[in-house]
């Protein structure tokens, strides 16, 4: 008997019912072939029909329009800046077109006195606040540490001062009130060791002094030409009036005082220009109330030797 005998070497997929054969199988790589086209051909005969061709012009024309963006507006633009970031912005445009700059003084409103005053005082500030902690506050090492922040104060110093001489600045009274601020300002200023420091410091107060004494003398008509024969006394007592009272209102000769005693003595020609012109107002005022003529005592104050000449030729 053979070993073969009652077994047959079958397969589920090799039969003798079922011979493989390449020519008719439907899985061959022709049949696939065939159907991959077939299926490639499908939307394209689906456009043929009247219904699916208008669906989709429908659908083409309706897709939305191409929108380009645009930059905001200059006057959002400057609206959304801060104070900061503004300041920034309009020092740069005057650097890039300095003819702007003028543009901008123009039309700039005037800056008010708290808004002067409050600026230096930031400035100040700054100094301050940039000393060393762990370090002698008048030492060489505190001045170097802020000297940048010092000589921005100065300049901003200089800036305001420039700007209450005559005829930038008219109103007596306001221009009192702020050289009175810059010069406490200059006597808060630690008092560092530096030969440099001290040298700047009492440079800045005889500059401070000389300008006091400018817009003084500018009101009290001293820096004006020589009377004309058909000037009017009057006008010049009324202009001596207001002078003095301006004084008085200001308390300026205690003021005065105490800035010569803090600055070792470099006020004295300020404080003594107002004394006079003090003493004339109440010699004209016993001059009024007395028989005598007002134009023949009216001033007997010799002002030569306050005069801006005078100071620039010692």
């Amino acid at each position: 008997m053979s070993m073969s005998a009652g077994f047959s070497r079958k397969t589920p997929f090799h039969s003798e019912e079922m011979p493989l054969s390449s020519g008719n199988s439907r899985f061959s790589p022709k049949n696939l072939r065939k159907r991959r086209i077939i299926d490639d051909d499908a939307p394209k005969q689906s456009l043929s029909n009247p219904a699916a061709r208008k669906y989709f012009q429908r659908a083409k024309r309706l897709r939305t329009p191409k929108i380009a963006g645009l930059s905001l507006p200059v006057s959002r633009m400057i609206e959304v800046l801060d104070h900061k970031s503004l300041q920034e912005l309009l020092q740069a445009v005057v650097n890039t077109h300095p003819e702007v700059a003028q543009t901008i003084s123009k039309i700039a409103p005037r800056p008010t006195l708290k808004e002067a005053v409050d600026l230096m005082k930031l400035k100040a500030d700054d100094i301050i606040a940039h000393l060393p902690y762990k370090c002698d506050t008048e030492s060489d090492y505190s001045y170097i540490r802020i000297k940048p922040y010092l000589t921005e104060f100065l300049h901003t110093l200089s800036d305001f001062i420039l700007n209450l001489l005559p005829p930038m600045e008219l109103n007596l009274l306001h221009a009192c009130q702020t050289l009175d601020v810059i010069t406490c300002l200059m006597h808060n200023l630690p008092n560092f060791t530096n030969n440099e420091f001290q040298y700047t410091r009492a440079t800045a107060y005889e500059q401070i002094a000389n300008l006091w004494f400018i817009v003084l003398a500018h009101h009290n008509g001293d820096d004006a030409a020589e009377p004309t024969e058909d000037a009017n006394a009057m006008h010049n007592v009324e202009s001596l009036i207001e002078f003095a009272k301006t004084l008085e209102e200001l308390d300026l000769v205690k003021k005065l005082e105490k800035h010569n005693e803090i600055s070792h003595g470099k006020f004295q020609k300020v404080e003594d220009y107002v004394k006079a012109a003090l003493d004339a107002y109440e010699q004209m005022n016993r001059s009024l109330n007395g028989s005598g003529s007002i134009f023949n005592d009216l001033i007997t104050v010799d002002y030569s030797n306050y005069s801006i000449s005078a100071r620039t030729s010692h």
